[in-house]
């Protein structure tokens, strides 16, 4: 039996809308990237499908769970009402946060957090992922044997499975300071025969613009997002700085928030946060957060369809209220992957 099956049938055994007994506020942060239109089928799937959002953000309505920025969530832990909050937020910055989330918010009338790789908007170059991906989908090679510095991989591309799951195997190899992660990327390009770059399908800024006219929150997602802890503190202040320097340059507004590239952070980059000027910072850890949470590691939670889509592959009401309220948190990882 799958893990979404047995989430789905502990989901059955729950009261409808179980917060656990909530004695205070609490803040659940929902983390989301791309909203992809139904028919489409990417090669690397980092989101939900525009109808499984919608089906999402009408079970947060029917549960008086309206969705709120980052910002406007911490003011309500700060102002110490009990009961439970749920902001929303992305990641990265792609082009259909524009066209697809936020006018979907905006029609139940919710906000949420956008956090703009801003380097990487301005050059108009695809994130390390996409170009992975992009090499992997288009190379006619059905076998990879190379040394990237981690030893040698041999892995098959011959099917569809076969070469996702090299992505799987690669996406890791990719946890290297930039400069060897784009030298990495190169040699795969080379090797499968894919010169070409993969399109950047992250927002312009005329239409992040848009963003704010809708009034959402817009935050820092770096530069180039890179790993942080592969870098020197005096790069990764750079990498923050100067995202937000940029940001409020091509859109009049100044960040207070950030989201680690990948959720990846240690003590050092605490010290960059502490010293930036910036609010709080959020996580790829999941939980709930209360008042005196630690505001430059707050907790989110990720909300793919694989965790709201029951057996039969329609969105469950029950299943993702379990998921917000963290009911299957023990069955997991204390750490999820995210970009």
């Amino acid at each position: 039996m799958s893990g979404r099956a047995v989430r789905w049938m502990l989901s059955l055994l729950r009261p409808l809308g179980s917060t656990r007994g909530i004695d205070g506020p609490r803040l659940t942060i929902i983390r989301h990237h791309r909203i992809y239109a139904d028919n489409e089928q990417p090669f690397y799937r980092l989101g939900v499908g525009e109808s499984v959002f919608a089906a999402q953000l009408e079970v947060l309505r029917r549960a008086n769970l309206i969705p709120l920025t980052v910002s406007e969530g911490l003011s309500r832990l700060k102002e110490g009402r009990p009961g439970q909050w749920v902001a929303m937020s992305f990641d990265d910055g792609y082009a259909d946060n524009v066209w697809r989330a936020s006018p979907r918010l905006q029609a139940v009338g919710g906000k949420a957090t956008f956090f703009l790789t801003a380097g990487l908007m301005e050059e108009r170059r695809a994130p390390w992922w996409d170009e992975l991906g992009n090499v992997l989908e288009q190379t006619r090679e059905e076998q990879l044997r190379t040394d990237l510095g981690s030893g040698t991989l041999d892995l098959p591309l011959r099917t569809i499975a076969e070469r996702r799951a090299a992505l799987g195997t690669l996406t890791g190899v990719m946890r290297v300071p930039p400069a060897e992660r784009d030298h990495r990327l190169a040699q795969l390009r080379m090797r499968l025969g894919v010169p070409q770059p993969a399109e950047c399908e992250l927002a312009e800024w005329d239409a992040a613009r848009a963003l704010v006219g809708a009034g959402m929150e817009i935050g820092a997602h770096t530069m180039t997002h890179p790993h942080l802890t592969t870098i020197a503190p005096d790069l990764q202040a750079r990498e923050i700085g100067d995202s937000v320097d940029l940001i409020e340059q091509r859109l009049a507004v100044r960040p207070t928030g950030f989201a680690y590239p990948g959720g990846d952070y240690d003590a050092r980059t605490l010290k960059v946060m502490s010293a930036s000027g910036l609010a709080y910072a959020v996580t790829t850890r999941a939980g709930g957060n209360t008042p005196g949470a630690p505001r430059f590691e707050l907790l989110r939670r990720g909300l793919s369809e694989g965790a709201c889509l029951g057996p039969t592959g329609r969105l469950s009401r029950r299943l993702t209220l379990a998921e917000l309220d963290g009911a299957f948190d023990r069955l997991r990882q204390p750490k999820e992957a995210a970009s």
